[in-house]
């Protein structure tokens, strides 16, 4: 299916003083030097970090299989796979829908399934003026399904693709039957939740790190390897995965944008209001938030169950694939095919 992959101490010494020899202001000067030498190396080992950005590359070429939907503010992409019921599958912030390829097969074989790029991820474009909040992404969601004639739809979300999906669900719930949220970013641990202050007080500094440090591989493979239970299974795939759209045409400009609209706290009315059946699934090891922040969140939710994957991070999909869809066709069966036997 298009190349996708099925899921499978010595003694003390006392101090003694010594008076400065002949020699000493030679010695100064040659620590001097070193000092120098030692920053010049700290700042050409930046300047090496730092350097480039992803290389520009014409996205068309990777839209074969693929569609981009004309929307009042942008193109989405989207891919389809199988025949049945429908679900839409949205990627995690600044990810892209191939988050989703290792659980696709299997799940294409009962139902018609659609990697979504939301408005600035993926290959789906990138206008550096958009509002990027949930409700917004929301409002475009509903856009995207009445183009492509979809009534109601099963959500998976990963990470912070939860806010548009809880958003979608409590604002349009006649076109949601269920949500499937990863590990979603609804709630957050102390340091990203400093973070998303400190990006907040210093905007446009927040943007330049924010732009700088996207732009880096090795930053990218930092975010792949602390999403994970086993950081060293990160392979070079999984980073060209996430890190392959950041060429595209706007992401940079439009990172800023996307940064100021994924505050988690801004959800809790959302979630209170979503009537649809909810399926949390977590992983143990994820580092986005605590497990109790996440039994506390399927508390919040009308209709919810939470189940906990082992040895699993905060990409579910791509390292437990296999738990994951024993987790999710149950809740699938539930609300899906028996909405479309009614």
């Amino acid at each position: 299916m298009g190349g996708l992959r099925r899921a499978t101490a010595g003694p003390a010494r006392r101090a003694v003083k010594l008076k400065p020899s002949i020699g000493s202001g030679t010695e100064d000067r040659g620590r001097s030097h070193v000092g120098k030498l030692a920053v010049a190396a700290v700042l050409a080992a930046a300047w090496f970090a730092f350097r480039g950005r992803p290389e520009p590359y014409d996205i068309t070429d990777h839209l074969a299989d693929g569609r981009r939907t004309p929307l009042r503010e942008g193109r989405w992409y989207s891919r389809t796979f199988g025949e049945g019921p429908d679900l839409v599958l949205l990627p995690g912030f600044a990810g892209n829908s191939r988050t989703w390829e290792f659980v696709t097969p299997d799940l294409a074989s009962d139902y018609r399934v659609h990697w979504l790029d939301p408005l600035g991820h993926g290959l789906s474009d990138k206008p550096a003026d958009a509002q990027y909040d949930g409700a917004a992404q929301a409002a475009r969601l509903v856009e995207w399904l009445d183009a492509n004639h979809l009534s109601q739809v099963v959500v998976f979300a990963s990470s912070a693709g939860a806010q548009p999906a809880v958003s979608l669900a409590a604002a349009y719930p006649e076109r949601v039957l269920g949500l499937v949220l990863v590990d979603p970013f609804l709630v957050a641990g102390r340091y990203i939740t400093w973070s998303i202050k400190l990006g907040k007080l210093i905007p446009a500094q927040s943007a330049a790190m924010g732009r700088l440090l996207y732009s880096q591989r090795w930053y990218v493979r930092i975010g792949q390897m602390l999403g994970r239970y086993n950081p060293w299974e990160v392979t070079e795939a999984d980073v060209d995965r996430q890190y392959l759209p950041y060429g595209s045409p706007g992401f940079m400009e439009a990172l800023p944008a996307m940064f100021q609209g994924v505050d988690p706290a801004n959800y809790g009315g959302a979630i209170a209001s979503t009537r649809c059946p909810v399926l949390l699934v977590w992983g143990e090891a994820d580092r986005t938030a605590a497990s109790s922040q996440a039994e506390a969140l399927a508390g919040q939710f009308r209709n919810a169950e939470m189940r906990i994957v082992e040895r699993a991070g905060h990409l579910v999909q791509e390292e437990r694939p296999e738990e994951l869809l024993a987790l999710a066709r149950p809740f699938l069966e539930r609300v899906a095919r028996t909405a479309a036997a009614a």
